[in-house]
């Protein structure tokens, strides 16, 4: 069981009626509960005590029918609510702030839900980013629900209002679905469009490193994997404290800022997504390393640096989103430095894919996570090698540990409850993570999605005779 916990507070609503009239209102639990979205029944239980049952709903792939039990109270600056222990599988308490003005009443509600869910710890960002969009939808229509009917004195009840997340927009879901030629053109804005979506839910269930790790026990955590994973990856490249380095890539900074500070490098994050500049910059400051840690918004495709400025490039799973890979490979060689080292690790497909590969595994992958195309970890060290990189390590992850690990948390009761889900059933943003999880576990246990690591280096010229 997860607890997952949310809380909202609203906006302050002005209500055409005196205060005494609303609070009386919403002490009458019965007929404000007829204004609450998706309630299934209210029951009292007590004295100004009362059991709700919510409707039946989704939760990721997991169906829960909530219920909880509140005392309700008067107080000198409105009515709240406790929570009743024991008397159900979720909890709820908070208050209505109503405060006077005249024959007007100023109200705003501060509301806590926490519910214990069966959930698989993948879903548990999800779930909890969901219940957060929700419950401010639930609880501002609520409140317009209430001051609606105070003011007519007929139970009005104002539907919750959708929001628009990137994810709805026609052109997105064309460009995301569309396969490979419109991904490539329209790489840009999907891979932008895309992070504006799922960062702060990748935040919420997958930390601040955006990428896997191989496995080396059965003890290891997947924070600890992936920081083993990081310091191998600057070790490899001899990143030392004299090194200026460049992190292509850097989704909110997890692996930039661990390598600075496992380091004491210089480093600069590049990344196409505005949001998540601004999230690492904000990071690098909390942790004292604003100095030596920088964060550029471009496209790796086209980087906006001189030649020859960079000792070591660094990539974790990020290049999946590049266009034309042996074009960012040149852009990566023009940009180091003579004797710089490339290393990283990212998506790959098997060496000879099927067609059957092609379509039941590495197209989804690509659809649900906004990259252009995937290719395999022998073209990859071709295209390094033609852009004239030495390469010393091209390899599958799976050589280094466990890998599958990453996808035991996804069991297979929970893959197929959430296929079985009628469509539409889940949210849209939920939906297309949990089928872009999907994927990458079904293709990395049938072998035709890898990860790959790479460290090459561009040698210094030699010397004519």
């Amino acid at each position: 069981m997860v607890l997952i916990q949310t809380s909202y507070t609203s906006k302050t609503v002005e209500i055409a009626a005196p205060a005494d009239k609303v609070i009386q209102f919403i002490l009458d639990v019965p007929t404000t509960a007829k204004l609450y979205p998706f309630v299934d029944k209210v029951e009292s239980v007590g004295a100004n005590t009362f059991k709700w049952t919510m409707q039946e709903r989704n939760v990721g792939s997991i169906k829960m029918k909530a219920f909880h039990t509140a005392k309700y109270i008067k107080s000198a600056t409105g009515v709240s609510w406790e929570n009743v222990v024991g008397q159900g599988n979720m909890s709820s308490y908070g208050k209505f702030v109503i405060t006077a003005q005249g024959n007007k009443t100023h109200v705003s509600v501060q509301a806590n839900i926490e519910t214990d869910i069966e959930i698989p710890k993948l879903l548990v960002g999800f779930a909890r980013a969901m219940g957060e969009r929700e419950m401010a939808q639930t609880w501002d229509a609520y409140v317009a629900s209430i001051k609606k009917t105070v003011e007519t004195g007929k139970v009005t009840v104002v539907a919750p209002v959708e929001d628009t997340a990137v994810l709805d927009k026609k052109d997105f879901e064309k460009v995301r679905m569309g396969g490979e030629e419109i991904r490539v053109e329209k790489y840009n804005t999907m891979v932008s469009d895309y992070y504006d979506s799922v960062t702060d839910t990748y935040q919420e269930g997958w930390g601040q490193h955006f990428h896997f790790a191989p496995f080396k026990n059965n003890t290891e955590t997947l924070e600890e994997a992936v920081v083993r994973l990081e310091h191998d990856v600057a070790d490899a490249a001899r990143i030392t404290k004299d090194s200026y380095v460049l992190d292509v890539g850097c989704g909110v900074g997890g692996p930039t800022l661990e390598i600075a500070q496992y380091t004491g490098c210089r480093i600069v994050g590049l990344n196409i997504n505005k949001k998540q500049v601004e999230i690492c910059r904000d990071r690098a400051k909390k942790l004292g390393l604003a100095d030596r840690a920088a964060f550029t918004h471009g496209d790796a495709m086209k980087m906006p640096y001189a030649d020859n400025t960079f000792d070591v490039v660094t990539f974790f799973e990020s290049t999946c989103h590049m266009p034309d890979k042996q074009a960012f490979v040149k852009e990566c060689f023009r940009v180091l430095k003579p004797g710089g080292r490339l290393s990283g690790t990212d998506w790959f497909q098997c060496e000879k894919p099927t067609e059957k590969d092609m379509i039941q595994f590495i197209e989804p992958i690509c659809a649900h996570h906004s990259c252009p195309h995937l290719t395999s970890v022998h073209a990859y060290r071709r295209d390094m090698e033609n852009a004239g990189f030495n390469v010393h390590i091209a390899m599958d992850l799976t050589q280094a540990g466990d890998i599958l690990r990453n996808w035991e948390i996804l069991d297979g009761k929970s893959i197929t409850t959430f296929k079985s889900l009628p469509k539409g059933s889940v949210d849209p943003l939920i939906e297309m993570m949990i089928s872009g999880a999907i994927a990458l576990s079904e293709g990395a246990r049938a072998g035709a999605f890898v990860i790959g690591r790479f460290l090459a280096s561009k040698d210094f010229p030699r010397a004519k005779l």
